[in-house]
């Protein structure tokens, strides 16, 4: 805890003497000077004082020019005992009157005197306890450390407030649930549950170390197996990874979990609410499926499908793929046969006649008098023919078409093998180099395909729509990554799909939601409870 975190708590001891001193000062004197007159207590108030001084003192050292002395401060008696320190009579004597008036009179002063500093390292307080600056700013580190991963900093996309705000609202959040886990007596952790907790933690840490241990050791092998450990548990420490810290951040998300439990252990899902569910998704996808690539990316993704577009079918397909020097080969030919063809473009506008505008007989003499008076144009380097851009372009094709017959002999192998009966998921596992007729959900379900697919290789889609009927395999496909042997799986119909088809999905995103639902409106309510007040200005 640091020295600023130390002065705010003595601040909080002062603050809360203080105001319960001045409430009863002004209602009930006569207990606080009874109060006052018990030696202990007496004691105990000077204690206070003294501790609240000397950290004034060491902040003033620490920070000369932040710190302006008032201009006449009396410093309290070191030791001032009470002159009476027997037990009372039933009158209390003037003496003890002024000292206590002198007591309440110093720790006012005190608390005065420390209070804008108290009032700077508070970013937010509710019924309970307050946020400190400095540790608000240790969360947004976190926050600048995750976005630094992915070159993101955060002060030069102007989001460094932002999320010094979400820092300070987490740690509210989280300092509510504390109290309220607490509360509930849901941070009661049993011994058995302690040592599995315990266990992880250590199984954690030993992880790191061997995690740290081996990049060490690539970078100096002649270290010793011991030597690896304990600088590699140095290193940890260091940088904040203790075995304490990390059993501290298991033990609260066991005792968040508890939490969680507590509060949707009630929570279930009706016949309305899938049903409401179901209706929901239909019509956002009816609106969003409306683009194929996102059809596609949430059927391919394994997203629940609850609406299909119209014109789909599915299909899967064996590639034969291009070697990666195939590849490069492709990809160079490719590049060639497009500014070819271009080129192509220009060079056939070019040569079709321009229509010249009627011009009157004046003009047509002003024409010829510039012309007369025009210097001679630069020569411009020759366009090429037609002719010569066509020759090219053909040269490229055929070249093109050498590196698809690489391929064909394996094409044909698989097309004639199908023809002979064998089953074409048979063919997959034996010919197919495209990991998506491997990887779920597209090994089951395959490729949705529509004449005006956006998604999928021209080639492809032109090679899976020229299949006349399902069960049917295409010619081979020249394509950008190499030769496809296309299958025509299934149609895909259009319009809703059956509830019950996809009522076990529904139902489990229903109750997602309204678990989310119920247990975030909870901590809502808890957090509005305890009246939070933030002050995101001291977070400058």
């Amino acid at each position: 805890m640091n020295k600023m975190k130390i002065l705010c708590l003595v601040l909080v001891v002062a603050l809360v003497a203080c105001g319960a001193f001045a409430v009863v000062k002004n209602s009930e004197a006569a207990d606080l000077r009874a109060q006052l007159s018990d030696t202990s207590a007496a004691d105990a108030l000077q204690a206070q004082l003294d501790e609240a001084t000397a950290r004034i003192a060491e902040l003033e050292a620490a920070a000369p020019e932040a710190t302006a002395e008032p201009e006449a401060t009396v410093e309290p008696e070191a030791t001032a005992e009470p002159e009476a320190t027997a037990e009372p009579e039933a009158t209390a004597e003037p003496e003890e009157t002024g000292d206590a008036d002198a007591r309440i009179a110093e720790l006012e002063a005190e608390v005065e005197l420390y209070k804008p500093y108290y009032d700077a390292q508070i970013v937010a307080e509710y019924d309970g306890g307050v946020i400190f600056l400095d540790d608000a700013m240790e969360e947004y580190a976190q926050y600048e450390t995750m976005y630094a991963q992915y070159g993101i900093d955060l002060v030069s996309y102007g989001m460094d407030a932002q999320y010094k705000q979400m820092a300070v609202q987490s740690l509210v959040e989280r300092a509510v649930m504390g109290l309220k886990a607490a509360e509930l007596g849901l941070d009661q952790i049993d011994d058995e549950t302690m040592a599995d907790l315990t266990a992880q933690a250590d199984d954690n840490f030993e992880t790191f170390i061997q995690t740290v241990s081996d990049q060490m050791k690539a970078n100096d092998d002649s270290l010793t197996d011991e030597a690896l450990r304990e600088q590699s548990i140095a290193y940890l420490e260091s940088v904040g990874y203790t075995q304490q810290m990390l059993l501290d951040s298991i033990v609260e998300s066991y005792v968040d979990e508890q939490l969680y439990n507590y509060i949707t252990a009630d929570v279930a899902v009706t016949e309305e609410d899938v049903q409401a569910a179901y209706d929901a998704l239909v019509a956002e996808q009816e609106t969003t499926f409306a683009s194929d690539s996102s059809y596609n990316s949430a059927r391919n993704s394994g997203e629940v499908i609850a609406w299909n577009p119209e014109g789909y079918r599915a299909v899967k397909h064996v590639l034969i793929k291009f070697s990666d020097e195939q590849s490069s080969t492709y990809s160079d030919l490719s590049s060639t046969l497009d500014s070819l063809k271009a080129e192509l473009e220009e060079a056939a506008a070019a040569q079709e006649p321009a229509e010249a505008p009627a011009e009157d007989e004046a003009a047509e003499d002003e024409a010829a008098e510039a012309e007369a008076t025009e210097a001679p144009a630069e020569e411009t380097e020759p366009t090429r023919t037609v002719e010569e851009i066509t020759a090219d372009i053909e040269k490229t094709e055929a070249e093109l078409e050498l590196l698809y017959a690489e391929l064909l002999p394996t094409a044909q192998e698989v097309v004639d093998k199908f023809n002979a009966g064998t089953p074409f998921a048979d063919l997959i596992a034996e010919y197919n180099e495209d990991p998506g007729m491997t990887n779920e959900p597209t090994a089951t379900n395959g490729y949705a395909v529509a004449a005006t697919s956006t998604t999928w290789d021209p080639a492809f889609t032109a090679g899976a729509m020229s299949i006349e009927a399902v069960g049917g395999i295409s010619e081979p496909v020249r394509g950008s990554y190499g030769i496809h042997i296309i299958y025509y799986e299934s149609d895909v119909p259009a319009g809703p799909v059956a509830l019950d088809a996809i009522r076990a999905d529904i139902e489990a995103n229903a109750l997602d939601t309204k678990l989310s639902e119920v247990y975030n409106t909870t901590i809502d309510e808890w957090l509005a409870a305890v009246n939070p007040v933030y002050h995101y200005d001291r977070l400058s």
